[in-house]
């Protein structure tokens, strides 16, 4: 239950353009109190008793209210199953360089036999699966082995894509018709030989997600508190204490000063804290 909890919030700020739940909680209600208002304003003009134009506000941001959370709820589902069916054919393109060649081999030999229109007997099925996208070597290999089958066109089935370079030499051998078969159809047929990763899967790689992005910004909020840090905000505060003098804003100096010094102190107790604990460990 707690896991479901982190991933509806994980879809949540994804949806919401990063915003987390007390973001979005303060848009709820400003906007609502601005719904609100909005009402009684109307109401107020057509009804005279002011009791009664509360209630109506009231009953009209009830109303507005249910319906914008219905179509809340409606998009983001969809918006889930956008999610997980593009983390699916992610990860399961991430997978196509990490597999047994001869599964991959299966995968092409599927592609080719779902379409054979698109595939003649002159056709060249040219294989290629590797971390890096295909390059120009690749088409000038695919070019070579064509020739020397006596084959009139050659398709690359490319695990990692191709560069743009490749895509770029393609249109000089007219010759031959050389092209790349797009990574969508490998994930479509692997979608259909159900070898895709399952829901766990998919929710276990979301949760994955969430706890390199929690390290993350822990290590970008203790950023300001690393070793070393103490020296420089001692010295920053030094500055600021002897500035204060020849200035004409002289509080606001040893504000900051005073600020330098605070955060000196919480980096060094911090520090020190942290030595402590790994000699205790030892």
């Amino acid at each position: 239950m707690k896991q479901n909890r982190k991933i509806i919030a994980y879809y949540k700020r994804r949806l919401y353009g990063g915003r987390n739940a007390f973001a979005r909680g303060v848009d709820f209600f400003a906007l609502r109190a601005i719904t609100l208002a909005a009402c009684y304003l109307w109401f107020s003009t057509v009804v005279q008793n002011t009791v009664m134009a509360l209630l109506l506000s009231a009953t009209a941001l009830i109303t507005i209210s249910v319906a914008v959370e219905l179509y809340k709820s409606i998009r983001l589902d969809k918006f889930i199953a956008r999610e997980r069916a593009a983390m699916r054919d992610k990860m399961f393109g991430k997978r196509l360089c990490m597999m047994p060649r001869e599964e991959f081999l299966q995968l092409v030999q599927a592609c080719v036999r779902e379409s054979p229109e698109k595939y003649g007997a002159s056709c060249l099925v040219y294989p290629l699966q590797q971390a890096s996208p295909a390059n120009a070597d690749t088409v000038l290999n695919a070019y070579r082995a064509a020739k020397k089958r006596g084959c009139t066109a050659a398709v690359i089935f490319s695990a990692s894509g191709a560069s743009r370079d490749a895509e770029e030499l393609l249109e000089q051998y007219t010759d031959t018709d050389i092209r790349f078969e797009p990574v969508s159809s490998l994930i479509t047929q692997g979608d259909k030989l159900n070898l895709l990763p399952d829901e766990a899967a998919v929710n276990a790689q979301i949760l994955s997600s969430i706890e390199a992005e929690k390290k993350r910004r822990l290590r970008l909020a203790a950023r300001p508190f690393q070793p070393g840090r103490t020296k420089r905000y001692i010295l920053v505060e030094a500055a600021l204490f002897v500035a204060s003098f020849f200035v004409k804003h002289t509080l606001y100096y040893r504000l900051l000063s005073a600020a330098c010094v605070s955060f000196g102190a919480i980096a060094w107790w911090l520090n020190t804290l942290s030595v402590n604990k790994s000699q205790l460990r030892r």
